[in-house]
């Protein structure tokens, strides 16, 4: 597999913007392009296969009427807003009911024609999928977040998004995997801005695997990764990580002692006003006795 260069993480958007804003201004691929670049190297730009060198780029701007600051910071502003939809969305689909996953089946992009698109349809059809138990997630769309998340040297937000919201669909050996990589990366990303992104991130795999997939050998190693890196000034995921810690030892030996243990802390946990995560542990409780 060959590895992508810092620029290819984003080549699909700027090639993306592109395209939107010459449509936005009324301009054709050939007014674009000029006598310098050829139609079909325009194109592939455009739909993220390839990327033009600097040159080009900054001929094919001026084509459009822009100067380069100016169709920058317009993409900057562009890339800022379209992520902040879609967390929004991906977040907000967990708190639906019928009604709102209806909804969230509409913002799927019937026909994406950029990676990001393509990417975007795969994490909102993996929470779908995970809420509704409807399979919405292709082979093609399983193997696309693999390869691409395997061929990214820098990952940025986006990446550890996209693993927070599809290691549902992935399999035990993807996960360990990309496991690996993240923590390895733990210097980056366990810090600033990223830090409850990443915490989450491991979190949510170790919660899929001990209550989802009920693997204990994996879930001994990322339960023993993921308490060298939980912090206390981070309440809510210390919370939820004692909760499934609790749940995993209950699994290990499913004793009236541990099972009290995880009912104590539920009761304390509504008491001091989580009240939601309380109620949806306890079902997760009653749905393994019934197993």
């Amino acid at each position: 597999m060959t590895k992508k260069s810092f620029n290819d993480e984003t080549k699909f958007d700027v090639g993306m913007f592109f395209k939107e804003i010459r449509h936005t201004r009324g301009y054709t691929q050939k007014d674009a392009g000029g006598n310098y670049i050829s139609k079909s190297q325009l194109s592939r730009f455009e739909n993220g296969d390839t990327i033009l060198t600097a040159e080009k780029l900054y001929y094919a701007i001026t084509q459009i009427s822009m100067t380069p600051n100016e169709f920058f910071n317009a993409f900057n502003d562009y890339k800022l807003d379209r992520m902040q939809k879609l967390y929004y969305t991906l977040d907000n689909i967990q708190l639906s009911l019928k009604e709102g996953i209806e909804k969230s089946e509409e913002l799927i992009t019937k026909y994406p024609d950029s990676k990001f698109e393509k990417l975007s349809n795969i994490m909102i059809k993996s929470v779908l999928q995970d809420i509704t138990g409807k399979r919405y997630i292709t082979k093609e769309e399983y193997l696309l977040v693999g390869d691409y998340l395997s061929a990214i040297d820098y990952w940025s937000e986006f990446e550890l998004k996209l693993l927070y919201y599809t290691c549902l669909i992935l399999d035990e050996g993807d996960i360990c995997w990309f496991w690996q990589l993240v923590t390895d990366r733990a210097c980056h990303f366990n810090k600033g801005n990223n830090q409850k992104l990443f915490l989450a991130t491991l979190l949510n795999i170790y919660e899929l695997t001990v209550l989802d997939r009920q693997n204990m050998s994996n879930a001994n190693i990322f339960r023993t990764s993921l308490q060298n890196f939980i912090v206390n000034k981070e309440p809510t995921i210390l919370m939820v990580f004692t909760i499934v810690t609790y749940f995993h030892d209950y699994l290990l030996e499913k004793t009236s002692k541990n099972r009290k243990k995880i009912e104590d802390y539920l009761n304390a946990t509504e008491i001091v006003g989580v009240k939601y995560m309380a109620d949806y542990y306890r079902s997760r409780l009653v749905a393994l006795d019934e197993k």
